[in-house]
């Protein structure tokens, strides 16, 4: 106040530097009681929270203020505050001023120095090296951003990299940081001074190489006048050793010795010993071995090394390889070393004995009483007659005990031995002594004070007189710690201990007791959203399931931390809950990272298609390749409210089928689609996308172009249940119809070659499937069904309804897959009345009972019925006289393949595909399938699976006077269904 002079001192000027952390809670308590005991007990009048000088009212910074105004000043109101602003991570620095006012209160202030996030690195100076290669060595190891308090890490780093380089003087000096306001963020700038680059003066080489010296020093390139690199040198030596070892020299060494540099460490001298070794060959004595297995039994060539290890160990290999055949007493010794001559011989005897197998008898169970041998002799997979394998009868004694165990005979003993009842039979013994049947007795749970008992049993699978099993007895007991974990007690403790209640000669009771000590529950006092720049902490909010006054669950903070991945729009999501004194008490701060908002995409490749195109006239199959390419740009987080608009573009040219033309291209197509994406829009309905497009692309037949836009709103039912809703309009022109060349265009297509649609369309799916790109298990189902009409705008009324189903199967290997499918499709046009001028310009009125050619159903091709071409598989009333396909209103195809393991990524696959095409609903018939036989590859790429497929008709037909052709090949990425 003006005339009366104000007191201000400092209560605590706490640093919180990045590399400390706050001080004891006694050490923080003595600072601050010696700084304040002049204003404790006094009325706090205003509270200020200023960043950098600069005052701010942002939400989630005066929420954590403790200190209230008309409260009186408590010290542990002020560390609590301290503490919740240290806990965001935002801040490097906290301090708190007071003014004295001359009304007797105290006006606090809280200053926040930021820590500035670096968002870019810069270079300065003479780099020597390329601006590339220095990001990308920065970005191995400290990310594409570090922060700064890894700069002196980041110039160590780079230091060696030039080091490596040849540039043995260059030094690398962090400079200090260029700092930016509002958002706060840093540019980490780097001081570099390459200095000369060091070059090879001489260099020898010694020992004895396989090749000649200029060989070595080429291959090194170590040649004088060359840059001395030593890193790429010892990268290059390790490439040396690696080919002598592919010419089984598996003992050979190359190595550089301490090079000699001048004075100004400009040039250097090298010597390079290189040391074949002896040529290692390794021999079979004894008894055969198939060679297909050598390779995997004995991986001397594949690791390159004749170390002792992997020796013993590829003779307990071969051992283990020849007790699978049934060579039950099969020895292999690890092999002799004989080296004379510069050659090492290694020699593996292999003495794999009989072939023993199961005999007549067959495998023989004895001291079962409780259970049935109907049940045990599904888990004994050892038929009469079989090679005996000792791990099969391992097996079958684990599964026995197993199900002793899980029927509760607890002290169940199961034993095996085999007995030789013939030359090369054996006949295996399983010993069975059950023992006294475990049940449960009582099930008790003691020490829950705040839960009540019906909660905690409601998880429990546990019930009286059922057999007692040790491992359902402990997912119980973890079922309770997680009851208790998700209602926020985090010290909880659950232990369960069986206690024999009864005992008899048979049987035996246990009471099952759950002892559980509860400890405190953990409320949520606050929760503070940290690191969002440009998203709305409303939408980040809304995604939480946990809430301030509500216990801290683990299933919630998990959940939470999944649903916000699933926006998309953080790079590093970070949910950690932050102690402040009451051990009953936490905050929660949730810290994002946005992902940049601008996304840039593009590719290119060539694109095979087994395609149908006119030849005077005549239909003919021919591979069709394709240069194609993509481009799209997005930006996402629009208004920082999640909603995204993205502008694909695609480009294909399909090559010129006028061989008269000097222009190889003919026909293109493109696809250019502008989509915007809202989701909970609606009220929080569900997802809104909504697209305008125009494409041009060729059919079989004929070519389009069309353009038009849809909104489709899709809600998610459950996790595997999706629904839709969607709106289409758009117009569709043909081109270049075959069809209308030889007189059999239909109606439709006559009266409207350009044909205008209206169309609502409602969709539902339920996905199970494990890997939507590859799945191995899983089922998916789609119901989609479609309504134009004039009412609504379109030219043409119709309605359509497609249905399909895929099923996959795991039959216990990796990768060793059942896929089976089947899609349906039907529709029905509304007939109506069109005026078509005929040749002569005479008008005539016909009817219109057909779909436009790009709504009609057509089939045939890689991803539908392989071994034809593209769309050309119909039933007679669908395809013109000469063999072009015109579309049906009903659809079948049906898929069925088994995908095989070959080795590594490299898979195969063997098919059998049917399905047809039928010009009305009403003609749909299971008896007129046409189908195809075949089998292909698959690779599994970063990208997916990428597939080459060779499908075989079953039924070839005429095509005017000659036969289709007998086979396809396709090629594409993605499986076929």
């Amino acid at each position: 106040m003006p005339g009366v002079p104000a007191v201000r001192r400092t209560l605590v000027v706490l640093v919180l530097m990045l590399s400390g952390a706050i001080g004891a809670p006694g050490t923080l308590a003595a600072q601050v009681a010696v700084a304040a005991s002049a204003y404790v007990g006094e009325n706090v009048t205003a509270v200020t929270v200023t960043v950098e000088g600069r005052p701010t009212i942002e939400p989630g910074l005066l929420g954590g203020i403790q200190t209230a105004v008309g409260r009186p000043l408590a010290m542990a109101d002020v560390r609590e505050t301290i503490t919740h602003l240290f806990s965001l991570g935002r801040f490097a620095d906290v301090q708190v001023e007071a003014d004295r006012a001359a009304t007797g209160g105290i006006a606090l202030r809280f200053e926040l120095k930021p820590i500035h996030t670096v968002t870019r690195v810069e270079f300065r100076g003479e780099l020597g090296l390329g601006e590339s290669a220095l990001r990308g060595h920065m970005s191995e190891r400290f990310g594409a951003a570090p922060p700064l308090t890894r700069a002196a890490d980041v110039a160590a780093a780079l230091t060696q990299l030039y080091a490596d380089r040849g540039y043995l003087s260059a030094s690398v000096t962090p400079a200090p940081p260029v700092i930016q306001h509002d958002p706060d963020r840093a540019t980490l700038v780097f001081d570099i001074a390459s200095g000369p680059r060091t070059t090879i003066a001489r260099s020898t080489v010694t020992g004895h190489p396989l090749s000649s010296a200029a060989d070595i020093q080429s291959r090194l390139q170590i040649r004088p006048g060359q840059p001395y690199q030593p890193g790429e040198l010892r990268e290059r030596l390790e490439s040396l050793l690696t080919s002598m070892r592919r010419r089984s020299y598996y003992e050979a060494t190359a190595s550089v010795a301490a090079p000699s540099f001048n004075a100004d460490r400009t040039e250097v001298d090298l010597t390079v010993d290189v040391q074949p070794g002896p040529l290692v060959t390794v021999t079979y004595a004894g008894d055969p071995l198939p060679k297909a297995n050598l390779d995997e039994l004995v991986p001397v060539e594949r690791e390159g090394s004749v170390d002792q290890d992997l020796l013993e160990d590829s003779a307990r290999r071969i051992e283990d390889f020849l007790r699978q055949q049934g060579y039950w007493k099969a020895q292999v010794n690890p092999p002799a070393r004989r080296e004379e001559d510069g050659r090492l011989s290694l020699v593996f005897t292999v003495s794999r004995g009989d072939l023993y197998r199961i005999a007549p008898a067959g495998v023989e169970v004895t001291g079962s009483r409780a259970i049935s041998p109907e049940e045990i002799r599904p888990l004994v997979r050892m038929a009469p007659g079989e090679p005996f394998v000792a791990s099969r009868l391992g097996a079958a004694e684990n599964a026995i005990r197993q199900l002793y165990r899980t029927r509760g005979f607890a002290t169940a003993e199961i034993a095996s031995a085999v007995n030789e009842s013939g030359p090369g039979l054996v006949t295996p013994v399983i010993t069975i002594k059950e023992g006294p049947r475990v049940l449960v007795g009582g099930v008790t749970l003691t020490g829950n004070a705040t839960v009540a008992e019906e909660r905690l049993r409601a998880v429990l699978s546990l019930t009286r007189d059922q057999p007692y099993y040790g491992p359902a007895v402990i997912r119980d007991r973890d079922a309770i710690y997680a009851f208790y974990l998700d209602e926020g007690y985090a010290a909880a403790e659950v232990s369960a201990t069986p206690v024999t209640a009864s005992v008899t000669p048979d049987l035996a009771r246990a009471d099952v007791t759950f002892r559980i000590v509860e400890g405190p529950q953990t409320i949520i006092e606050h929760i503070f959203v940290t690191g969002n720049l440009r998203t709305r902490e409303s939408i980040i909010r809304r995604e939480l399931q946990f809430e301030e006054g509500r216990p801290l669950g683990l299933a919630a903070l998990t959940e939470s931390r999944r649903r916000l991945s699933a926006l998309g729009l953080f790079r590093r999501i970070q949910i950690s809950a932050v102690a402040h004194g009451d051990p009953r008490v936490r905050d929660v701060v949730v810290a994002v990272e946005e992902a940049p908002q601008t996304t840039i995409g593009y590719g290119g490749g060539l694109q095979l298609d087994r395609v149908l195109k006119s030849v005077n006239g005549v239909p003919d199959e021919r591979y069709e390749l394709a240069p194609r390419g993509f481009f799209e740009v997005g930006r996402r987080n629009l208004g920082g409210s999640n909603r995204s608009l993205n502008l694909y573009s695609r480009l294909s040219l399909r090559p010129n089928q006028n061989t008269d033309s000097d222009n190889p291209f003919g026909f293109s197509e493109y696809r250019l689609v502008g989509t915007y994406r809202q989701p909970r829009a609606l009220l929080g309905y569900g997802e809104l996308t909504s697209t305008a497009a125009v494409e041009q692309g060729v059919r079989t037949g004929f070519n389009f172009i069309r353009k038009g836009f849809n909104s489709d709103v899709a809600y998610r039912v459950s996790p595997v249940v999706r629904s839709s809703a969607r709106y289409t309009f758009g117009t569709t022109r043909i081109v270049d119809n075959v069809i209308d060349e030889e007189g059999e265009q239909l109606t439709v297509d006559r009266a409207f070659p350009q044909v205008r649609l209206s169309t609502v369309s409602a969709a539902l799916s339920r996905d199970t499937r494990d890997d939507p790109l590859e799945p191995q298990r899983g089922t998916f189902l789609a119901f989609d069904a479609t309504i134009a009409g004039r009412a609504i705008g379109s030219e043409v009324g119709f309605t359509k309804a497609f249905l399909q189903g895929f099923v996959y199967r795991n039959l216990g290997r990796p990768n060793l897959v059942f896929a089976g499918g089947a899609r349906v499709g039907l529709a029905r046009a509304f007939v109506r009345q069109v005026t078509i001028v005929d040749e002569n310009g005479t008008p005539q009125v016909e009817q219109v009972r057909d779909l436009p050619a790009s709504e009609r159903f057509y089939t045939g091709g890689e991803s539908t019925i392989r071994g034809y071409a593209l769309d050309s598989v119909g039933a007679p009333a669908t395809l013109t006289p000469s063999g072009f396909p015109r579309g049906g209103d009903a659809e079948i195809v049906l898929n069925a393949e088994l995908r095989l393991p070959i080795r590594g990524a490299v898979g195969g696959v063997v098919f059998v595909d049917g399905g047809n095409v039928f010009a009305r609903a009403s003609d749909l018939d299971l008896s007129q399938l046409r189908g195809s036989v075949g089998f292909g590859a698959r690779y599994r790429s970063p990208i997916g699976p990428i597939r080459l497929d060779m499908g075989f008709k079953l039924d070839r037909r005429l095509i005017g006077t000659a036969l289709e052709p007998r086979y396809a090949v396709h090629f594409s990425i993605g499986q076929a269904f």
